[in-house]
């Protein structure tokens, strides 16, 4: 591995290949499943849905219909049991390393004339090559979110309103790609740091300092309306700050108008809670070489990296800042490489009154290295309990989220 490859292992996303949709009773994820039957508590069961190759994010329309991205630029509609093709991007998109097809999203109006949207996520092959782990090339791909229409089972690739564009992918990993809508109808996009550092370009995992620099989409939680527009409660939209949505970037010193929260390595999925009264969601923030962190979503806030991770310092800076969550946000759960589990992926809230009581008000995420799913519900008196939900997945789940259950 080269001095800019992160340390630990995954998500290496290119390593799934072929990797089925399994449902359990209603919750949908992607993952390798390659070791015995996977092991889930009494009552719940285990099903294929659709073969997906690479498969790396879901989400549902109104009426039922599954659209799942595939890593290599495809998106797929998976209904009545039968999967097609809705969209190929084709050449136009890079799928080396951790770039690729990443999110996808449904307009909350997609039932409504006028409002049949999906966004998506993806490495553009800008330049018409894909180098990768050479964060000094001026040819590297980027990043971008655009919106589509969608017809039928059918998205139409001419029909392509690109909403953020030009966001760097300097080493080839560190992407994130998710998208999410909040229920104040506003989309939500993680962008990881870019592995290595779009400036310093031999700075790397630690070194990385590119979700400190204000000027640049990386490393941040963006926020946009449908549109691409500017919403009127994002944090930084006063002097000092400017639109990035063409170029990535503004001067150095300004904020990124888009920018919702800062300070993430890795922000590789987003929950939203379909029961709280607003906009609710976590962040699954991907670690280092120690930490895996689960963050409450919060305009304005910085999570710290690359000074902190989780609620401990930089190792290659000990002692430099306080991490205890007093300067920088704290997560709201946090877990050690040393359980064996090294790579935080899907997460999920369980709908209250889906599942038996005991699973309302509870989060499910999944590590990709352990291959293990786990259950996070709030104690009396404060903090979280953590349990093992399902284990033996081969590979933790990519991506979950609950399909409709009305």
């Amino acid at each position: 591995m080269g001095e800019c490859d992160d340390v630990k292992r995954g998500p290496v996303l290119s390593r799934c290949v072929s990797v089925p949709l399994t449902l359990l009773i209603g919750l949908f994820t992607c993952f390798i499943h390659t070791g015995p039957a996977v092991a889930l508590p009494n009552g719940f069961g285990d099903g294929k849905v659709a073969d997906v190759p690479a498969p790396t994010a879901l989400d549902f329309t109104p009426d039922g219909r599954m659209l799942v991205t595939s890593k290599s630029g495809k998106l797929y509609v998976v209904a009545d049991g039968r999967r097609s093709e809705a969209l190929n991007l084709g050449p136009g998109v890079c799928s080396n390393s951790e770039r690729g097809l990443l999110g996808v999203a449904v307009d909350p109006d997609f039932e409504d004339a006028g409002h049949n949207y999906v966004y998506l996520y993806y490495t553009y092959k800008k330049f018409g090559e894909c180098p990768e782990g050479d964060p000094a090339n001026p040819r590297n791909p980027v990043n971008r979110v655009s919106r589509f229409v969608m017809s039928g089972n059918s998205v139409d690739k001419t029909s392509e309103l690109v909403l953020i564009n030009n966001i760097p992918s300097p080493n080839g990993n560190h992407n994130a790609g998710d998208l999410k809508f909040g229920k104040d109808e506003l989309l939500y996009i993680s962008v990881g740091d870019g592995g290595c550092d779009y400036n310093e370009r031999t700075k790397c995992q630690y070194e990385n300092d590119a979700s400190r620099d204000r000027n640049i989409l990386l490393g941040k939680v963006l926020r946009i309306g449908r549109d691409g527009d500017i919403p009127a409660g994002n944090p930084y939209t006063g002097s000092g700050s400017d639109r990035c949505n063409q170029t990535g970037r503004t001067v150095r010193g300004n904020n990124c108008k888009e920018t919702f929260a800062r300070g993430f390595r890795n922000p590789f999925r987003m929950a939203f809670d379909p029961d709280a009264a607003g906009t609710s969601f976590r962040i699954n923030d991907v670690g280092g070489q120690r930490w895996e962190e689960i963050d409450r979503g919060e305009a304005g806030a910085d999570y710290g990296w690359n000074l902190c991770e989780g609620r401990h310092d930089n190792p290659d800076r000990s002692g430099k800042v306080n991490c205890s969550g007093n300067i920088y946000t704290g997560p709201i759960h946090e877990y050690s490489h040393s359980s064996g589990c090294e790579s935080i992926t899907g997460g999920a809230f369980v709908p209250d009154g889906f599942w038996p009581s005991s699973y309302d008000d509870a989060y499910l995420f999944g590590d990709y290295v352990c291959g293990k799913i786990f259950k996070l519900t709030p104690k009396a008196g404060g903090g979280l309990r953590k349990e093992l939900f399902a284990r033996r997945l081969g590979a933790g789940p990519i991506g979950m989220t609950f399909g409709p259950y009305n």
